[in-house]
Protein backbone atom coordinates (compact mmCIF):
# COMPACT_ATOMS: atom_id res chain seq x y z
CA UNK A 1 0.00 0.00 0.00
CA UNK A 2 2.58 2.23 1.45
CA UNK A 3 4.92 1.32 -2.23
CA UNK A 4 1.76 2.45 -4.97
CA UNK A 5 1.78 5.67 -2.44
CA UNK A 6 5.09 6.76 -3.05
CA UNK A 7 4.77 6.06 -6.91
CA UNK A 8 2.19 8.86 -7.46
CA UNK A 9 4.18 11.00 -5.52
CA UNK A 10 7.27 10.86 -7.79
CA UNK A 11 8.15 13.09 -10.65
CA UNK A 12 8.73 11.05 -13.44
CA UNK A 13 10.81 11.93 -16.84
CA UNK A 14 7.64 11.90 -19.24
CA UNK A 15 6.38 14.28 -16.80
CA UNK A 16 9.37 16.87 -18.29
CA UNK A 17 8.69 19.19 -21.13
CA UNK A 18 12.10 18.67 -23.23
CA UNK A 19 11.64 19.52 -26.49
CA UNK A 20 12.28 22.96 -28.19
CA UNK A 21 9.37 22.57 -30.26
CA UNK A 22 6.68 21.20 -27.61
CA UNK A 23 7.95 24.69 -25.44
CA UNK A 24 7.66 26.78 -28.19
CA UNK A 25 3.67 25.13 -28.93
CA UNK A 26 3.00 26.28 -25.30
CA UNK A 27 4.64 29.68 -25.54
CA UNK A 28 2.96 30.88 -28.66
CA UNK A 29 -0.53 29.46 -28.70
CA UNK A 30 -0.70 28.47 -25.21
CA UNK A 31 -3.14 30.10 -22.61
CA UNK A 32 -1.03 32.53 -19.71
CA UNK A 33 -1.96 32.92 -15.79
CA UNK A 34 0.31 35.97 -14.18
CA UNK A 35 0.65 36.62 -10.68
CA UNK A 36 2.90 38.90 -9.08
CA UNK A 37 5.99 35.81 -8.83
CA UNK A 38 4.77 33.62 -12.13
CA UNK A 39 3.50 33.62 -15.31
CA UNK A 40 2.17 30.13 -16.20
CA UNK A 41 1.43 29.40 -19.52
CA UNK A 42 -0.49 26.03 -20.16
CA UNK A 43 -2.01 24.48 -23.56
CA UNK A 44 -4.05 20.95 -23.72
CA UNK A 45 -2.28 18.01 -24.66
CA UNK A 46 -3.47 14.77 -25.62
CA UNK A 47 -2.16 12.84 -23.23
CA UNK A 48 -3.63 11.89 -19.35
CA UNK A 49 -0.79 13.27 -17.72
CA UNK A 50 0.74 17.33 -17.73
CA UNK A 51 4.09 17.99 -18.66
CA UNK A 52 6.12 21.13 -16.82
CA UNK A 53 8.65 22.82 -18.12
CA UNK A 54 10.43 26.27 -15.53
CA UNK A 55 12.14 28.96 -17.12
CA UNK A 56 14.55 30.80 -14.62
CA UNK A 57 16.18 33.79 -15.90
CA UNK A 58 19.60 34.90 -15.08
CA UNK A 59 18.68 38.33 -13.34
CA UNK A 60 16.92 35.82 -10.85
CA UNK A 61 20.22 35.27 -9.07
CA UNK A 62 23.56 33.09 -9.24
CA UNK A 63 22.76 29.56 -9.93
CA UNK A 64 22.61 28.02 -6.60
CA UNK A 65 19.37 30.45 -5.96
CA UNK A 66 18.30 29.43 -9.09
CA UNK A 67 18.36 25.69 -8.78
CA UNK A 68 16.98 26.11 -5.72
CA UNK A 69 14.15 28.02 -6.68
CA UNK A 70 13.49 24.98 -9.34
CA UNK A 71 14.02 22.12 -7.01
CA UNK A 72 11.05 24.00 -4.60
CA UNK A 73 8.91 23.97 -7.51
CA UNK A 74 9.36 20.88 -8.66
CA UNK A 75 8.86 19.38 -5.12
CA UNK A 76 5.71 21.64 -5.29
CA UNK A 77 4.38 19.61 -8.23
CA UNK A 78 6.10 16.44 -7.08
CA UNK A 79 3.56 16.58 -3.59
CA UNK A 80 0.31 18.46 -4.72
CA UNK A 81 -0.25 16.89 -8.10
CA UNK A 82 -3.67 16.14 -7.18
CA UNK A 83 -4.58 19.65 -7.25
CA UNK A 84 -3.08 20.99 -10.59
CA UNK A 85 -5.01 19.80 -13.55
CA UNK A 86 -3.96 16.89 -15.58
CA UNK A 87 -3.57 17.16 -19.57
CA UNK A 88 -2.22 20.21 -19.99
CA UNK A 89 1.85 21.16 -20.84
CA UNK A 90 2.61 23.74 -18.20
CA UNK A 91 5.79 26.38 -18.91
CA UNK A 92 6.47 27.72 -15.37
CA UNK A 93 7.90 30.97 -16.15
CA UNK A 94 10.03 32.97 -12.91
CA UNK A 95 9.18 37.01 -12.39
CA UNK A 96 11.97 39.06 -11.23
CA UNK A 97 10.17 40.18 -7.82
CA UNK A 98 9.86 36.49 -6.61
CA UNK A 99 14.08 36.85 -6.52
CA UNK A 100 13.62 40.04 -4.32
CA UNK A 101 11.61 38.35 -2.06
CA UNK A 102 13.09 34.13 -1.88
CA UNK A 103 15.28 34.52 0.47
CA UNK A 104 13.16 35.54 3.36
CA UNK A 105 10.29 33.00 2.22
CA UNK A 106 9.75 29.78 3.20
CA UNK A 107 9.16 26.36 1.23
CA UNK A 108 5.32 26.74 2.96
CA UNK A 109 4.54 30.05 1.86
CA UNK A 110 6.27 29.41 -1.48
CA UNK A 111 3.89 26.50 -2.16
CA UNK A 112 0.92 28.09 -0.97
CA UNK A 113 1.38 30.65 -3.51
CA UNK A 114 2.69 28.59 -6.43
CA UNK A 115 0.15 26.05 -6.03
CA UNK A 116 -3.13 29.17 -5.85
CA UNK A 117 -1.91 30.19 -9.10
CA UNK A 118 -2.59 26.44 -10.48
CA UNK A 119 -5.77 27.51 -8.92
CA UNK A 120 -6.84 29.90 -11.19
CA UNK A 121 -5.27 27.62 -14.20
CA UNK A 122 -8.03 25.34 -13.11
CA UNK A 123 -11.04 28.33 -12.76
CA UNK A 124 -9.89 29.30 -16.61
CA UNK A 125 -10.41 26.00 -18.05
CA UNK A 126 -14.01 25.52 -16.00
CA UNK A 127 -15.14 28.91 -17.25
CA UNK A 128 -13.84 28.86 -20.71
CA UNK A 129 -16.83 25.37 -20.17
CA UNK A 130 -19.42 27.07 -20.04
CA UNK A 131 -18.73 29.64 -22.70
Amino acid sequence: MENSNLRRKTFRKHERLKLRKDILRVYKNGQSIQSDWFVILYIKNELSYSRFAISVKRKFGKAVKRNKLKRWIRESIRNNKELIPCGFDYLIIVRKKLSEEFNTLSYEEFSKKFLSTFERVNDEENSEAFN
